[in-house]
């Protein structure tokens, strides 16, 4: 076998187990960041699966098993992302102008000084809700430039690029911060009624990614989203849940979290819309989210212009067309199992780090 063959065969099998691997409940960045490229991986592995047609030992078993797993690999690629592509199934958003409400969420990038490129876009979109992440004490002093529009807010300025900020024109009847698995990462929720009276629960989440120069782990973002899912499961009120999820809509945790909320992901049937990274257009892929519940109409969801960070904003809009939402099934007891072992996992690695 040539050394070509042999490296064909090695990236085909770095292919198959990045394709499978994620899907069970490993949580390493390693295996964990191959879900982010799954849209990128499918021409890739197209490609590997062309040339190694021409160039592969037929008589080889090794050769026909890695092709016959590759191609295995590639249908199971797409299967996950279909559901995903605007082509498949598309939305026609509902239009209600007069009831909708407008949200903006967008992660600044901390060390991002261009101020004047989100207040600009602030001053011509003025949503009714605006969720800001990684925003410290120079983008809080910055954004007051904006708190015209907005009576209310809550401000949690912090230096480790977990800073939040929410401002609202809407009617707030509490906001609560949260830190939900650690200190360092904070979460907003807000109980808000819209125009109508409707009153609604909003959440802004921001958990931290798995990646080589972060958290060794996807444990204390899975555990945080668990942790949410679980109390939005408990609310009889309409509930939107947006933020950057340094998550993929496709990812097995995305999808427990979606059952266990019995949250709606708005991208499915809709579009990628992908926010990150803003510089490399063919790696990008959706990492700001937003699942809403019964009792919500999204009307659009949009994807907006550069502000100078790495991510896109992300503009939404939508009508809350009940007061009440109640819950319409429950979870198996195989997904309420794994979102206390992922809560608990997420609380002993926090109390890990402490001790050492």
């Amino acid at each position: 076998m040539s050394t070509f063959q042999i490296i064909l065969i090695v990236l085909s099998w770095i292919l198959i187990l990045g394709a499978f691997l994620p899907s069970f409940r490993i949580t390493h960045w390693s295996v964990r960041n191959f879900d982010f490229i799954r849209v990128q991986l499918i021409p890739f592995k197209v490609l590997i699966l062309a040339v190694s047609l021409f160039v592969m030992e037929l008589d080889s078993s090794l050769a026909l098993v890695t092709q016959a797993l590759l191609c295995l690999a590639l249908l199971y690629q797409i299967k996950i992302i279909l559901p995903y592509l605007s082509f498949f199934g598309q939305k026609n958003w509902p239009q209600k102008q007069d009831k909708t409400i407008s949200v903006i969420s967008v992660n600044v990038l901390q060390e991002n000084d261009e101020y004047n490129r989100l207040i600009k876009l602030i001053d011509e979109f003025q949503p009714d809700i605006l969720l800001t992440l990684e925003t410290n004490l120079k983008w809080e002093k910055a954004l007051e430039a904006i708190e015209k529009y907005y009576p209310k807010m809550k401000k949690i300025p912090l230096e480790n690029r977990y800073g939040m900020h929410f401002y609202t024109k809407l009617k707030v009847k509490e906001i609560q911060q949260h830190f939900l698995i650690s200190e360092e990462f904070p979460s907003i929720e807000a109980r808000l009624e819209d125009k109508e009276g409707n009153n609604f629960i909003f959440w802004g989440i921001h958990p931290p990614p798995p990646s080589p120069t972060e958290e060794e782990t996807s444990k204390k973002k899975d555990a945080e989203l668990m942790k949410v899912a679980t109390r939005v499961a408990q609310y009889e009120l309409p509930t939107l849940v947006i933020g950057d999820f340094n998550n993929v809509a496709w990812s097995r945790s995305s999808k427990v979290f979606a059952k266990v909320s019995h949250l709606k992901d708005t991208r499915i049937g809709y579009g990628l819309c992908s926010t990150f990274p803003v510089h490399y257009r063919l790696l990008r892929f959706p990492l700001d989210l937003l699942f809403y519940s019964e009792g919500i109409e999204i009307n659009k969801l949009q994807r907006m212009r550069d502000i100078g960070s790495d991510h896109f904003p992300l503009f939404s809009q939508f009508t809350v067309i009940s007061g009440e939402h109640k819950n319409p099934t429950s979870i198996s007891e195989e997904d309420k199992q794994e979102a206390e072992e992922t809560i608990k996992d997420g609380i002993e690695e926090v109390k890990e780090e402490k001790t050492s």
